[in-house]
């Protein structure tokens, strides 16, 4: 059964990081440790989704995921930054607001409305979490 709920399951408030690379890794550490997923397999992941192309959406925002063998929820986590980082943006800011998004593979098309859903919702109340 795939269980699925649009809020963050955790929240990460002014996280210190230096680059695009580190920020990943904390996030997926603790996004799998959440979770019950093996922390590398999350990595690798979100690593090939964004081989794809940047997930961050512009103002600020970006919204790393992946789906993962083996999870049953769609886990997420909400972080905001100390400091922006470049995340290889479209309008080309740094990004501040960070939501990570864990789909079930078997669930492509839940994790798909989720992301659509988080993004609107990001953008609509990016100015009350910076």
């Amino acid at each position: 059964m795939i269980i699925s709920d649009l809020m963050p399951g955790i929240l990460l408030c002014r996280h210190a990081a230096t680059s695009k690379k580190q920020l990943l890794e904390t996030l997926c550490r603790r996004t799998a440790q959440h979770a019950g997923l093996c922390e590398r397999t999350v990595l690798d992941a979100v690593i090939e989704r964004e081989k794809l192309g940047s997930t961050a959406i512009g103002d600020g925002i970006a919204l790393p995921h992946a789906t993962v063998a083996g999870a049953t929820t769609t886990s997420m986590l909400l972080a905001t930054l100390e400091q922006p980082v470049d995340f290889g943006s479209p309008d080309g800011q740094p990004v501040d607001i960070v939501m990570l998004v864990l789909g079930n593979a078997r669930d492509g098309a839940g994790h798909l409305a989720a992301l659509g859903v988080v993004s609107d919702q990001l953008r609509a109340s990016s100015h009350f979490l910076r």
